[in-house]
């Protein structure tokens, strides 16, 4: 079994880790996986580009879009789910400060250097206009998080008009061990 608990969002390559993964895993292994999707953050994306920023992460992956790199990548059976979570703050460097914790930005058109304290201040003013909902005058950040699990399958035999496969061969795939 392999539990990978929000990785996939943070590999600049998913796809390899993905491959890495199926790798590691027997025949039959069980992966179990959670990661962020693309309505993560999506009010910190409003603001951004209400500002003319560049965008403030890279842009996650579907669910569904999982699903298929995980059958591509040789796993069978892949069920995919997904929640919305809305997270609250008290202050926007508390906001600020948790999103450092939870990530990195791969987005190629990132801010390429460093940003200032007049940057900062011009955010937290942004964030704090825009991110208030209800009457308790907190903060709010929707984050969706997808769960995923599926099997590692047999390997496929190819099979043409002519096929040969040897009794050892034969013997392993019946014992569910991948053929010599």
């Amino acid at each position: 079994m392999l539990w990978a608990n929000m990785a996939l969002h943070e590999s600049a390559d998913p796809q390899a880790l993905l491959t890495q993964w199926h790798q590691a895993l027997k025949v039959g292994g069980f992966l179990m996986f959670s990661c962020l999707g693309p309505d993560t953050a999506r009010e910190l994306r409003e603001v951004y580009a209400q500002l003319g920023w560049p965008p403030a992460g890279h842009e996650l992956t579907d669910m569904h879009d999982w699903g298929d790199m995980l059958v591509q990548t040789g796993f069978a059976e892949p069920v995919m789910d997904m929640e919305r979570i809305t997270l609250t703050y008290e202050t926007p460097a508390r906001l600020l400060q948790e999103l450092a914790e939870l990530g990195r930005n791969f987005h190629p058109a990132r801010f390429p250097a460093l940003r200032g304290r007049a940057w900062k201040a011009r955010l937290e003013q942004a964030l704090a206009k825009h991110l208030v909902k209800g009457d308790d005058g907190r903060l709010s950040l929707t984050f969706e998080v997808i769960y995923g699990h599926a099997l590692k399958a047999p390997p496929k035999i190819k099979v043409s008009a002519l096929s040969a496969v040897s009794v050892d061969d034969m013997r392993s795939m019946l014992h569910g061990q991948r053929p010599h």
